[in-house]
């Protein structure tokens, strides 16, 4: 619909939209989209407006309240706002044409603490803003040509324009975060029988070994040790089910040093004994 505000100029569109139970339990979902052609009047300050804001610069310029002060948000950029606090957006005296999206999931809460650690909305430059654009005008067709609603697929293109803004957000930390820990994840799981240092992964990963840490548990939600355990365990729980090797051997095979340690770990992670464990997945039968 065509929506008229100070500051929202003609041929500026707004479409509201009351997702299902389900979308709210499992998707991204949609509490109204838009595509605005803003003057210089055009402002929005409000204490809160259950849900994230997300908006795309297609031309002009904006501002975004953040630490207190105005930021700019440039042509070809992303801001993303926690609408649950207070916040505030405006036009420039050049005017401002944005296509934006009041949006929440489940995971959206996390989702954003990844990207603000600050909890101050999220401005990001993007270096191509293709897929950003084309998602957001897919989106868009969908209430203009009035179409049905999938709610699965609009999630789709909501996540799709999220790891556009993660992407670009994270981009200088390419070579020492993702591709570095995910060399060493990879190594981990090749390797998982043979004594593992934090030292040795580290130095793959031609980073310190604090470092190393920092970023290993920022991207994977374990330390190293932790991350290794939690592997070998697994590990051992698939050999339990369906091998017939001894204790000792499936310990050894998934690379702790004793059979006490195994055993230790084990039931520390699963709550029973190796040889529990084993004796009640296989009474499931073949296919459990």
């Amino acid at each position: 619909m065509n929506y008229h505000s100070p500051g929202v100029l003609e041929h500026s569109k707004i479409h509201l939209y009351s997702a299902s139970i389900r979308a709210r339990s499992l998707f991204y979902y949609l509490l109204c989209i838009g595509h605005y052609r803003c003057s210089a009047e055009y402002l929005v300050a409000r204490q809160r407006y259950d849900s994230f804001l997300l908006i795309y610069t297609l031309s002009g310029t904006g501002y975004v309240m953040q630490n207190g002060e105005y930021s700019l948000v440039g042509t070809g950029s992303i801001a993303l706002l926690d609408c649950y606090q207070a916040h505030s957006y405006k036009a420039s005296s050049q005017g401002w044409e944005i296509l934006w999206m009041h949006l929440d999931g489940p995971t959206m809460r996390s989702w954003f603490s990844v990207l603000s650690q600050t909890g101050e909305p999220v401005i990001q430059q993007l270096p191509s803003s293709y897929v950003v654009e084309r998602n957001l005008q897919q989106i868009l067709v969908v209430f203009d040509k009035q179409e049905a609603v999938n709610e699965a697929r609009l999630s789709q293109l909501i996540t799709n324009v999220l790891t556009e803004l993660y992407l670009a957000r994270f981009a200088k930390e390419k070579t020492t975060s993702v591709d570095a820990i995910g060399e060493v994840l990879t190594y981990i799981s090749m390797h998982i029988e043979q004594p593992l240092r934090i030292e040795d992964l580290a130095r793959r990963a031609n980073l310190s070994v604090y470092y190393f840490c920092r970023l290993f548990k920022q991207n994977t939600g374990f330390s190293p040790h932790e991350y290794m355990l939690n592997h070998r365990v697994a590990n051992a729980k698939y050999l339990l089910r369906t091998t017939d090797l001894s204790i000792k051997k499936i310990a050894f095979c998934c690379g702790f040093g004793t059979v006490s340690a195994f055993c230790t770990n084990f039931k520390k992670r699963v709550g029973d004994s190796p040889l529990r464990y084993r004796t009640q997945e296989k009474g499931k039968g073949p296919n459990s």
